[in-house]
C-alpha cells in the first residue's frame, strides 16, 4: 500500500535541490556530489567513504553525465575500472556505488533516496545529455498551477487530488511515485515511477500523463 509523503517536507527538499542546481559549479570535485547528499537528511554514504566520480565527453564534445562511485575517504587516488565503450552492468554499479549508499527504510527515506539518485546521475551533464536538469518535480498544488498558468495549451488534464510523493516499502526497497514537469520535446506533467531494489539499485520509468502541453523546447 502506498503512503503519502508530506507535500511541505518534499517541497522543502525540492527548493534546496533547485538552489543547488544553480550553485554546483562553485564546488570543486568531489565536494559537489558530497554536498548534494547532504540535502537529503535520510540518505547518507557509508561511514569511512565519500562519493566521487569521473566524467567524459563524446567525440562530438557533448558532456556526458557523471559516473559516480564511492571510495575510501582517505584515498583520493582510488578509481574503479571503467570502459567508456562498455556501459557498466547492474552488478558493477552495485559494487562501486549503491552498496555504499544508505537510507532510512521508511516512506520518507525511500522518497529521498530515489530523488537523490536521479539528481546524482544528472549532475554536471550538458543539456543535450540530461533532460532531467530541465525538468522539475511537482510536489504542491501551487507548483502544479504555476506550470499550467505558463502553458500555451493544456489537454487531457487529470488534476490529482494530492500532489505529494507516494511511497510503498517492499522488503529492503520499494516504489516511489511523484509528479514531474518536463518542458523538453513533448511538454507534459507525468508521474515518475522509481523502483528501489534491495541491493540499492534504482530504476525509473515514465508513468501516467497528468497534463499534455504539446510540443515543448527542442535541444
Amino acid at each position: 500500500m502506498f503512503e503519502a509523503i508530506s507535500e511541505t517536507d518534499a517541497d522543502y527538499i525540492l527548493t534546496k535541490v533547485l538552489a543547488f542546481r544553480t550553485q554546483w559549479q562553485e564546488f570543486e570535485k568531489p565536494d559537489d556530489v558530497n554536498a548534494l547528499v547532504q540535502i537529503f537528511p535520510h540518505v547518507s554514504v557509508r561511514k569511512g567513504y565519500v562519493l566521487d566520480y569521473v566524467q567524459e565527453k563524446t567525440k562530438d564534445g557533448v558532456v556526458l553525465p557523471i559516473q559516480p562511485y564511492a571510495r575510501p575517504i582517505d584515498d583520493d587516488s582510488w578509481i574503479p575500472m571503467l570502459d567508456a565503450d562498455s556501459p557498466l552492468e547492474r552488478d558493477d554499479l552495485v559494487e562501486q556505488l549503491y552498496q555504499y549508499l544508505e537510507f532510512e527504510l521508511s516512506p520518507q527515506g525511500l522518497f529521498e533516496y530515489a530523488f537523490f539518485v536521479i539528481e546524482l546521475w544528472s549532475m554536471r551533464a550538458s543539456r543535450h545529455a540530461a533532460e532531467w536538469l530541465e525538468s522539475t518535480p511537482v510536489f504542491t498544488a501551487g507548483r502544479f498551477d504555476e506550470v499550467l498558468d505558463r502553458a500555451r495549451k493544456v489537454s487531457d488534464l487529470k488534476r490529482p487530488q494530492a500532489f505529494g510523493p507516494m511511497c510503498r516499502i517492499d522488503g529492503k526497497g520499494g516504489r516511489v511515485r511523484f509528479l514531474v514537469h518536463t518542458p523538453i520535446a513533448w511538454e507534459r506533467v507525468y508521474y515518475l515511477e522509481s523502483m528501489v531494489f534491495g541491493d540499492g539499485f534504482v530504476d525509473q520509468e515514465a508513468g501516467e500523463i497528468i497534463a499534455d502541453m504539446g510540443s515543448g523546447e527542442l535541444f
